[in-house]
């Protein structure tokens, strides 16, 4: 006879608490932070509490594109930020800069309607985009989730405005398990199943409500990432004390941030940190809250993204105030922040510093640097992003380099490594584009603007210059004209005296390459 579903869900949880045999297990708070730190703890009990900690993001960028004076969800990937507008706006995501205020692409969703997309994340390989805002009425019965490729999104160099097409869109459509069906509507901004937070992982999607009613957020999970309609399931519910408007879950660790505000007065914001959790519940371990200047300094936070593992950005859509005469504004800005000082050490494995790929005579040269060694370690690629293969394993490494010739037009990297209970850690995970065979090389540029170089070619080929300082000022561009093969040389006009090392960009009708060049 089959046991029952509470039977096996109660002999799991069992297993799961009792220590095993020999080996006495001590509850407690193993925050070393915190202020009931239980230095005999070897279980966290989720009992940790925390003195009040106030923080705030350092500016980035102020303020970002005016196209953005509503932007929402905010992730990395691909080495570029993400966002997009708020409900409403155009059914299409934007590769920003960090360092400007430029929109480096427009990626237009064939088949896609924003009704009120909230947020945005990525799983290596695809992009979930999350068009489930229900403040309204509460009473949505399309909440959905669109998920699309990256390697649907050609280079932005080239193609600075692109669609994808609706043969690469999937939907997956869901409805919450505890909440009536048909829906009954509320007031606006009164219903506790709105949702603005969302992350990937472990093959299942993970909302976190904008509870209006009680300010607090339940996690729901809904179990698979194929496309099809599911129900959410509701896992733990966490006393915020504000909307949560945006989540993400740092790269290769097991630290989850969500951030938001209380919609009254100034509009305090807040940020928790969620870590050393255990059994695919995020609330039940340390859950320290951070207080973030109010609306007047912050403006409406909307995004959240780490870049690695303690670094990240946050993004605020423009926020307008009138008291009396006075109107307050506040842009839409692109902030920093950095976790390490609110996090235990012993929740972050061996410290990833750097790992980078770049193009190396037709192949990719893959580079990585830990703070100290791990155990382990394998250099992985993968095709799609989803199935990796092992490249090369090293019983233990700091630092290293593997060349590798790649096989398809798009190849994804990652590093793979044991902590001391052999539970794995992953880096991020890098996308490389196969190099195309350069028709140029032997660059030089003196300090008078004489440019040189060979085409390598049999046949005339037309390239554009660009050249930029190493503080981002273009100082000369030269249009599209046709270079005879062998070596070229070419006098250009510069805006301003060179100097140093510049960057040059050259392109063809075939690719855009950038290097650094040291004036002669």
């Amino acid at each position: 006879m089959f046991k029952s579903l509470f039977q096996v869900a109660a002999i799991a949880l069992l297993a799961s608490i009792l220590p095993a045999k020999g080996y006495a297990q001590t509850p407690g708070c193993r925050d070393p932070l915190a202020n009931n730190y239980n230095a005999s703890a070897t279980v966290n009990d989720g009992s940790c509490t925390y003195n009040q900690t106030s923080y705030t993001p350092p500016i980035k960028v102020d303020p970002i594109s005016a196209l953005l004076e509503e932007n929402s969800g905010l992730q990395w990937a691909a080495g570029h930020l993400w966002t997009f507008n708020d409900g409403g706006g155009a059914a299409a995501i934007y590769r920003i800069d960090t360092l400007s205020n430029a929109i480096l692409q427009t990626v237009n969703i064939a088949g896609a309607t924003n009704v009120d997309w909230e947020d945005i994340a990525f799983d290596g390989s695809h992009f979930y985009i999350g068009d489930f805002g229900n403040n309204a009425n509460g009473a949505r019965t399309d909440l959905k989730i669109y998920k699309f490729p990256l390697s649907a999104i050609p280079e932005h160099n080239i193609n600075p405005v692109v669609t994808i097409p609706a043969s690469e869109v999937q939907v997956i459509n869901f409805i919450y398990s505890d909440q009536p069906q048909p829906p009954v509507a509320t007031a606006p901004n009164a219903t506790p199943f709105d949702c603005e937070a969302m992350i990937v992982d472990n093959g299942m999607i993970h909302l976190f409500t904008k509870n209006w009613v009680s300010l607090t957020s339940t996690h729901y999970v809904i179990s698979s990432t194929l496309p099809g309609t599911y129900i959410a399931l509701p896992l733990e519910t966490l006393n915020t004390g504000y909307l949560v408007t945006a989540a993400d879950k740092a790269v290769g660790e097991e630290i989850v941030t969500l951030i938001g505000y209380v919609n009254a007065g100034t509009a305090a914001h807040y940020m928790h940190i969620l870590s050393d959790y255990s059994s695919g519940n995020y609330f039940n371990g340390n859950k320290r809250r951070i207080d973030l200047p109010d609306a007047l300094t912050m403006g409406q936070v909307e995004g959240i993204t780490f870049r690695n593992g303690t670094y990240g950005y946050i993004s605020n859509e423009k926020f307008t105030r009138t008291s009396g005469p006075f109107t307050l504004t506040v842009n839409q800005k692109l902030r920093s922040f950095n976790t390490s000082d609110f996090v235990a050490s012993y929740v972050l494995p061996a410290e990833l510093h750097t790992f980078a790929v770049a193009n190396k005579n037709n192949s990719h040269q893959l580079t990585w640097k830990f703070n100290a060694p791990v155990q382990q370690l394998e250099v992985q690629a993968s095709p799609d992003g989803v199935q990796f293969s092992q490249l090369q394993k090293l019983a233990t490494a700091t630092t290293g380099s593997l060349l590798h010739k790649p096989e398809f037009p798009i190849n994804y990297y990652r590093l793979a490594w044991k902590n001391t209970d052999q539970s794995a850690n992953y880096s991020k995970t890098v996308v490389a584009r196969r190099e195309k065979e350069n028709s140029f090389n032997n660059i030089a540029i003196t300090k008078n603007g004489e440019i040189s170089f060979t085409n390598t070619t049999s046949s005339a080929v037309s390239f554009s210059f660009k050249i930029v300082t190493a503080d981002g000022k273009v100082v000369a561009e030269v249009p599209v004209r046709s270079y005879s093969p062998g070596r070229n040389r070419l006098q250009i006009k510069a805006a301003m005296p060179l100097s140093g090392v510049v960057a040059l960009t050259i392109t063809t009708d075939r690719q855009a390459a950038t290097q650094m060049i040291f004036l002669q």
